[in-house]
């Protein structure tokens, strides 16, 4: 497997749900990770991974001029500098080539890969190796992964640069696409991304979880956990809570971004507001058992959301923007509630409903927690496996062989 980050470097869902998948595959088959270290860590060497539990893990620095890790972090006009090393990185070419030489997989599955470049898909390809690859967001058609432009609308006429990027990943060869929701199928498709490899939509999956115990307060508790970054459109929710006339309201922000420090601001005169920062998942799971409302206030078209089964497994109702993937999660006005994106009066007014509804409230935290296959972590990795399966198939042995004497 190639993923950008891999825990303890997270920034979001995707790193975690590839560690997960990863510990239950590695039960019945042989995984590798390769993924990125950021400077001045401990990198693995090609011949000496890390081994974690039955996984074998290769980290090293994509020589550039920072860490993936550290992007948000990193002034705006040294980004650009960035981007361009990260289309095709040589580096990473030579270093993955050589893991996968050695490792010698029957299939490559590529994650986000944002800091390692496209020269992952040519490591592999060069070696005839089947790639499979999951959409986690925009990195094939925007640099930037979210489709906004510098003022948070969305890209509708792309700068030239953009276009000549969309049309190197034109140009890269797949053997099959996952996609986590029909809204990511339909953009690929409407980008002209791999019109003639397969596209499968799978959701991703989470980890069965002992559900908390509810404990009862006298406050109206909603809850945010996710990056905090504009496109999150986390301004939406801290505007909505503040238009909120309801003292015993407060609204939990877990996360970290490079927004933190600007929304702290923001919130600093309510002090209704909470922004935690990150939590250890035991410190999560008691701001589970006392949340009410758990909000999604993204302003770009979330590619999945893999934080809203998260909440339904634990009966939390989903207040949601309208936008991308989120209408596919959410039944509206059966496990929670829609908005358009950036509409801090909708979002203010449904708060009121639900805190001033305890009836509403109960029913729509009973259809959340209401048993579901459909994100099993164990329903997803056979589902993998058998797409895995299908694409070993077609490989040829032969092929390989003469593609690995050659390189």
């Amino acid at each position: 497997m190639v993923s950008n980050l891999y825990p303890p470097y997270v920034l979001g869902g995707a790193e975690l749900y590839v560690q997960h998948i990863a510990k239950r595959l590695s039960a019945q088959h042989d995984i590798s990770i390769i993924t990125t270290a950021p400077f001045g860590t401990d990198n693995t060497s090609v011949s000496n991974p890390e081994i974690e539990g039955k996984e074998a893990i290769y980290r090293f620095y994509p020589l550039n001029l920072y860490s993936a890790y550290n992007y948000a972090l990193k002034p705006t006009f040294i980004k650009p500098i960035w981007h361009f090393f990260d289309v095709w990185n040589p580096h990473v070419y030579i270093f993955v080539k050589e893991v996968l030489k050695r490792e010698m997989p029957e299939i490559v599955h590529v994650h986000n890969f944002k800091g390692m470049s496209a020269s992952v898909f040519s490591a592999a390809n060069d070696l005839g190796i089947p790639i499979i690859h999951t959409v986690h967001d925009y990195d094939l058609i925007c640099p930037k992964t979210t489709m906004l432009t510098r003022t948070n609308a969305s890209c509708v006429t792309p700068h030239s640069l953009c276009r000549i990027y969309r049309w190197l990943s034109k140009r890269i060869a797949l053997t099959a696409v996952i996609a986590p929701s029909d809204f990511m199928l339909k953009t690929l498709s409407s980008y002209g991304l791999f019109p003639n490899v397969p596209k499968i939509m799978l959701p991703l999956g989470i980890e069965e979880c002992e559900q908390v115990a509810r404990v009862s307060t006298d406050t109206f508790d909603i809850l945010y956990v996710g990056r905090l970054g504009k496109h999150k459109g986390v301004d939406t929710l801290i505007e909505a809570v503040k238009g909120l006339d309801l003292r015993n309201a407060r609204l939990h922000i877990v996360g970290q971004g490079s927004d933190r420090t600007r929304l702290e601001r923001v919130a600093h005169d309510d002090s209704r507001i909470i922004i935690y920062g990150f939590l250890a998942p035991d410190k999560l799971r008691k701001l589970y058992s006392i949340a009410d409302v758990a909000v999604v206030p993204s302003i770009y078209n979330e590619p999945f959301g893999l934080v809203v089964p998260e909440y339904y497994q634990q009966g939390i109702p989903v207040l949601g923007s309208h936008a991308g993937a989120l209408p596919e999660l959410i039944t509206d006005g059966y496990n929670g509630y829609l908005f358009e994106p950036g509409d801090v009066a909708a979002l203010t007014a449904l708060l009121r409903i639900l805190s001033s509804d305890s009836r509403l409230l109960s029913e729509l935290s009973r259809n959340a927690r209401r048993p579901s296959t459909v994100f099993d972590l164990r329903v997803h990795v056979r589902k993998l496996e058998a797409i895995y399966a299908d694409v070993a198939s077609r490989r040829s042995s032969s092929l390989w062989a003469d593609n690995a004497l050659k390189n």
